[in-house]
């Protein structure tokens, strides 16, 4: 089935690709070769998932998008106080290759214009053994998870271009922010801007920005948390030039670009955003990179200040029907319908408020599944808020599923879903993954075609107590059997009494409850179905009944006393043991049964 994430991203990509503003930069004359058509975005969660749309493999040069990931190498090699005498972190409010130095202090403003990239880069060690821009390379490699190489040519155009840049170096050397020799900084900047990236591979790099610090596809750390944090603030601030304010108004996410058409965006914690297209606008920012991102940040609701911290634990646990049962008790025949046909029924238990990344989480385990799985069971019990976005991919979600021919239950105990966001669509809600799960379960019967349980009629020796036996054996224990009848809501076993009787339940429904000793309110426990036996431990035990079994409906049981099972034992030693042992079997299977299904439904 088609990834909801996905097709979101699919339907931002359609829209912005409508646009053709903007134009190729021309200050470096090599940029002017790229296909201004070209047009790719890419999205990385902070674990490593990637969803792609358009040309997110055509090879371009980082320029500016690299000053970011230098800065970190910066701090990373020096730690901040040695950094921050070299270069500040306030914006400038001016343009790229403006010369923007404190006049106090001559240090260039920020990291993210021309001046203050050409300091970091001086920063970057220069060793006999190892050139200043080999490790930039495999910095910005390990960033990508795959080696990268730099082109030469657009090297070339803006080494023979790049007076200004030049000065601007000239200037920082006449104020102590760089030493010598100056050129050789500033080719190894101009080097830097020509590493050749694809927009895949800036997913990935902004990916490992919002993972704090640490590659999620390959592992490999390159910063640490405190660095991350420094990095993303002056991307937030300063990062889109003279058109950062703007930015972080309306999109609200730590990015940075470059005149090539590179955008990066991240959102901790969460996704690394890139796109890639190669019209920019006057400031030097992709147009429809920057409007790609907006789309994103509002589909997505990803603006920092909006956006919480949040765990990564959203799936609380996922687990087959097969595992795990409603709180009915049924005949063992059913059980081995449910065992076999379950597998085929998913559940996921969400848990903490709900955002962007909790439907792609929960998308993601759809997606993965959905070759095994014909009905999805989401639990929100265990869930808080639900903002907008979230209700909208939700809803996305559940359309796909519906298209796709799967069935959708939602148990929402708690209420928390806005009952519009699934308006229109076949979805059922229930008040709790006891029904949701009945349901279910009541499906897989009748589709094996076993009978409604509410109009089952099972006789004595249909039982499994007793169907097992000889005829020898079954010839005198039936007649031991006596045949009751309870009218709907009467009292069958009352909690307290003592356990002198075993019942079979032959037709009807009977409902456990418990009296908590606390309140003394009655809570109900579980619903047993014709074909089950019930009141046999405490028969064996001879203890007092510790549940309550009333009569749902109107019900006929077989009852077998304490009496009658000493006098057989009496008379019909062998038949007696054969007898205990199979109560003792069934109660043991109950007793792992309700043990499973108080882990996986009650956890």
């Amino acid at each position: 089935m088609r990834d909801t994430i996905l097709r979101t991203i699919e339907g931002v990509h359609e829209q912005v690709a409508q646009s053709d503003g903007g134009a190729l930069a021309d200050d470096i004359p090599a940029l002017t070769r790229a296909d201004p058509d070209h047009f790719g975005i890419v999205m990385v969660t902070a674990d490593g998932r990637r969803y792609e749309v358009g040309d997110v493999q055509v090879p371009f040069t980082v320029q500016s998008v690299s000053k970011a990931f230098t800065y970190g190498m910066a701090l990373h090699a020096h730690g901040e106080a040695a950094v921050a005498q070299r270069v500040g972190v306030e914006p400038s409010g001016e343009a790229f290759n403006s010369i923007s130095l404190d006049p106090s202090t001559g240090r260039p403003r920020n990291p993210m214009i021309n001046a203050g990239a050409i300091a970091v880069t001086a920063l970057i060690p220069e060793l006999s053994a190892r050139p200043r821009f080999a490790t930039i390379l495999d910095a910005f490699s390990r960033y990508a998870g795959r080696e990268l190489d730099w082109d030469r040519e657009v090297f070339a155009s803006e080494s023979a271009t790049g007076f200004r840049n030049r000065a601007i170096a000239n200037l920082l050397r006449s104020r102590g922010m760089i030493g010598d020799p100056v050129d050789g900084i500033v080719e190894d900047y101009f080097r830097q801007c020509a590493i050749e990236v694809t927009c895949a591979d800036l997913g990935v790099m902004a990916a490992t920005l919002a993972n704090s610090g640490v590659n999620p596809i390959t592992g490999d750390r390159l910063l640490d948390d405190a660095n991350v944090e420094r990095v993303l603030a002056v991307m937030s601030t300063c990062g889109m030039y003279d058109a950062s304010g703007t930015w972080v108004y309306e999109v609200g996410l730590p990015a940075k670009s470059g005149v090539s058409g590179g955008v990066v965006g991240v959102l901790p914690g969460q996704f690394g955003i890139a796109a890639f297209s190669p019209r920019v606008d006057a400031r030097g920012n992709s147009v429809r990179g920057v409007a790609a991102c907006r789309k994103l940040s509002s589909a997505f609701d990803l603006h920092l200040l909006r956006a919480p911290s949040l765990s990564t634990h959203t799936i609380r646990r996922s687990y087959r029907l097969s595992e795990a049962a409603s709180s009915h008790s049924r005949p063992d025949v059913d059980h081995a319908v449910l065992g076999a046909r379950g597998a085929s029924v998913l559940i996921v238990e969400l848990q903490g408020d709900l955002f962007a990344i909790s439907i792609e989480r929960l998308a993601h385990e759809v997606v993965s599944t959905a070759a095994q799985i014909s009905t999805y069971i989401v639990d929100l019990k265990h869930t808080g808020a639900i903002d907008r976005s979230t209700g909208r991919l939700l809803r996305a979600l559940a359309t796909d599923l519906v298209a796709d021919g799967k069935q959708l239950l939602i148990a929402d105990p708690g209420g928390v879903l806005d009952p519009s966001v699934l308006a229109g669509i076949e979805v059922t809600v229930t008040a709790s993954l006891d029904l949701a799960t009945l349901i279910c379960e009541q499906q897989l019967l009748a589709a094996a075609g076993r009978p409604d349980p509410e109009s089952t009629r099972v006789e004595l020796d249909a039982f499994e107590l007793t169907r097992h036996l000889t005829d020898h054996d079954r010839a005198r224990l039936l007649p031991r059997f006596t045949e009751r009848r309870y009218a709907a809501g009467s009292v069958i076993i009352a909690q307290g009494d003592d356990a002198d009787e075993v019942f079979l339940l032959a037709e009807g429904v009977a409902r456990e409850v418990r009296r908590r000793p606390d309140s003394g309110i009655s809570e109900r426990m579980a619903d047993l179905y014709p074909g089950v036996t019930f009141g046999e431990l405490g028969l064996l035990n001879q203890a007092r009944r510790t549940t309550t079994l009333l009569a749902a409906t109107d019900v006929r049981c077989f009852v077998l006393t304490r009496a009658q099972l000493m006098q057989l034992r009496s008379t019909d030693h062998l038949v007696y043991t054969r007898i205990v042992e199979n109560l003792l079997v069934g109660a043991a299977e109950r007793l792992r049964r309700t043990s499973q299904e108080t882990a996986m439904l009650r956890g």
